[in-house]
């Protein structure tokens, strides 16, 4: 009996030598889990480099021991005091780290460093970035580029100046005529402050681009929009088209050369946008009648002047589409004078509810030119013109609109005599 009360004594201590092994290994696996470090490494800016007043992406790489449970949060500290926290994203990545420095450390050199911490408590330091010079930051972009003539020889540029820092601007040009391009370049370095300049001594037979940018110690801003002498809204040549049903488009334009020869008329087919030459006129002409256009189809146009020797720079381009079926002209235009005084026109609207309203013109005696007096809805077909004057002689025609720069054909020109 006392042996086996011997045996049971020992069996309790050999199972509680046991289950201390076992939960004391638990405990050690657990502490090693509990303490991974995490890591983290930059790898700009770095010690030596420079940085722009404002913000610095800080290009770095973290990430949790092996047997880690993820990351926390950084620390960013700049010369050796913390500055900002960031988190770490919801999804897990690492988050965009800024070094945001003060204008009042221009001129200056900084050390800085991050920390960063993860789940369990755990952090790591990056090394010490040193020996970091602080720079002026690059000014902003200039915009809003502008562009107007003075004559065929000088143009006047305008831009807004988006910047507090600049310490001066660049314009840039870029020529193309006949045949050859010269390819941008500066033409000209400019004070701190300008918004304003003009380029002479130009060519009226070359299409010249522009761009301006800031610039300082840090370097230059991003270039403005660009511009040229053939994309002012209408330009000297104020190019406008408008179409006539299925079949006609008409340019009209200023003649403001005084040496040329003619025009070149050039034009896009519908397939491709290539400008191909599609007539030329005579000298001090202002219009052109296209009638070799299709219907439902859509063209774009510009307009050149040619001398003996070169051709001009072209005009601004315009676009036109044509209607996808032929409609008949507004007729029996008729008029009645009214109290006020005023001529009350009506018309017969043949458009078989296909136009978007009608356009009412008047030539005021019989040298003058039609202009638009009024516009009217669709389905309407009466119109009061209430600025006449008495003892005068107009003229009248209406046409219908069907679309964007679509007409049809005028009615016939009514003459209409105020007593």
């Amino acid at each position: 009996m006392k042996s086996l009360s011997y045996i049971r004594k020992y069996a309790r201590i050999i199972l509680f030598l046991l289950l201390v092994i076992t939960f004391g290994c638990v405990e050690s696996i657990t502490d090693t889990q509990t303490s991974t470090t995490p890591a983290i490494d930059i790898n700009s800016p770095i010690t030596g480099d420079t940085v722009n007043v404002g913000k610095n992406t800080v290009n770095y790489q973290s990430a949790d021991g092996a047997s880690g449970t993820g990351l926390s949060f950084y620390e960013l500290y700049v010369n050796k005091v913390f500055v900002k926290r960031y988190n770490q994203n919801t999804d897990g990545t690492n988050p965009i780290i800024y070094l945001e420095v003060d204008s009042t450390l221009l001129h200056t050199h900084i050390n800085y460093s991050i920390k960063v911490y993860n789940t369990t408590g755990k952090s790591k330091e990056s090394k010490l970035q040193e020996n970091i010079y602080v720079k002026e930051k690059i000014p902003n972009m200039p915009t809003n580029l502008l562009l107007t003539r003075l004559n065929d020889f000088t143009i006047t540029l305008k831009w807004d100046d988006n910047s507090r820092n600049e310490t001066g601007y660049e314009l840039w040009r870029k020529d193309i005529g006949n045949g050859t391009v010269i390819d941008y370049r500066i033409i000209k370095s400019l004070p701190v402050n300008t918004i304003s300049t003009t380029d002479g001594s130009l060519s009226p037979y070359v299409d010249y681009y522009y761009k301006v940018r800031a610039i300082n110690e840090s370097g230059p801003s991003n270039f403005s929009n660009e511009i040229n002498t053939s994309s002012i809204p209408g330009g000297p040549w104020n190019l406008k088209v408008e179409a006539t049903g299925t079949s006609l488009v008409k340019l009209t334009w200023i003649d403001f050369a005084s040496t040329e020869q003619g025009f070149q008329i050039e034009r896009t087919d519908p397939s491709g946008n290539i400008f191909k030459v599609l007539d030329i006129t005579g000298p001090n002409v202002t219009e052109y009648t296209d009638n070799s256009v299709a219907a439902s189809s859509s063209y774009k146009y510009r307009v050149a002047f040619f001398t003996q020797t070169a051709l001009s720079g072209y005009s601004n381009e315009v676009s036109i589409s044509t209607f996808y079926t032929d409609v008949a002209a507004p007729t029996n235009l008729t008029a009645v004078l009214v109290a006020g005084p005023g001529v009350k026109l009506t018309w017969n609207d043949n458009s078989k509810n296909l136009a978007k309203g009608a356009v009412i013109e008047r030539q005021t005696g019989t040298t003058g030119q039609f202009i638009e007096v009024g516009s009217v809805a669709a389905d309407i077909v009466e119109y009061t013109d209430r600025t006449i004057k008495n003892g005068t002689t107009y003229f009248y025609r209406i046409r219908q609109k069907l679309d964007n720069n679509v007409y049809t054909l005028y009615t016939s020109v009514l003459r209409v005599d105020v007593p």
